[in-house]
């Protein structure tokens, strides 16, 4: 089994995916990271370049790659579970784990330096107003999608949270 974390833009994912992957003493898989390193460019440049419907293919692939794995902490890219096929690839061996942040606090993080090299997922000018504009598209899915909803407001010791996995 892995455990699949998903949410918002600066939600925390690839933190919490890291003290898991330590706490549990599993490989930790960052989606965002194959990427880069794959097309030896940021996401930023990647989207630039060659588009979004390329970005998405690339996530399509690696998601292909790490749903057969086991023992695995994956963290996923923001966008990546709103594909029905995603899911179903990475819930065949894992559970998904929605991490749940509110749009001010994810904000909060991108603004004190965190994710800033990320492309623009709408035209909305600012960080607040983008992902607010990302929440009322997303959030439907996220919720439907998750095996759990973890509130990293609330619950944000890795303890915590591999205590409600642990419930699943």
């Amino acid at each position: 089994m892995n455990i699949v974390l998903t949410g918002m833009r600066g939600s925390g994912k690839s933190y919490y995916a890291k003290q898991l992957a330590k706490f549990l003493e599993w490989k930790l898989i960052d989606t965002d990271n194959i990427i880069k390193t794959r097309e030896n460019a940021s996401i930023t440049e990647i989207v630039q370049q060659k588009g979004w419907k390329h970005f998405r293919d690339l996530e399509r692939k690696i998601v292909e790659e790490v749903g057969q794995l086991d023992e695995h902490i994956i963290s996923t890219g923001g966008g990546m579970i709103i594909d029905r096929e995603n899911e179903q690839t990475l819930r065949k061996n894992g559970k998904i784990i929605f991490l749940y942040r509110t749009i001010e606090k994810c904000t909060q993080f991108i603004e004190n330096g965190h994710n800033k090299d990320r492309p623009a997922l709408t035209n909305n000018q600012s960080i607040l107003e983008e992902l607010t504009e990302i929440w009322e598209k997303r959030e439907k899915r996220y919720r439907e999608s998750a095996d759990l909803i973890i509130d990293v407001d609330t619950e944000t010791t890795p303890e915590e949270i591999l205590d409600k996995i642990q419930e699943l």
